[in-house]
């Protein structure tokens, strides 16, 4: 997948935002006792947080 630069640095804020969000609540779950809800959850804000890793961004050239 090709984005422009702009759009790129939109994609990477929103996916660190929301895997922020997801450790927060799995977090909040560990200190409920709720692990494997916690547990899915870090693994699902991992995945979310490494997809800019697979994005490559268009040069004009």
């Amino acid at each position: 997948m090709k984005l422009s630069k702009t759009k790129y640095e939109r994609v990477d804020a929103i996916s660190k935002i929301l895997g922020l969000i997801l450790l927060a609540v799995g977090i909040d779950n560990v200190s409920k006792g709720n692990y494997f809800i916690a547990l899915a959850l870090f693994g699902l804000g991992g995945l979310i947080s490494i997809v800019p890793m697979f994005i490559e961004v268009e040069t004009s050239v």
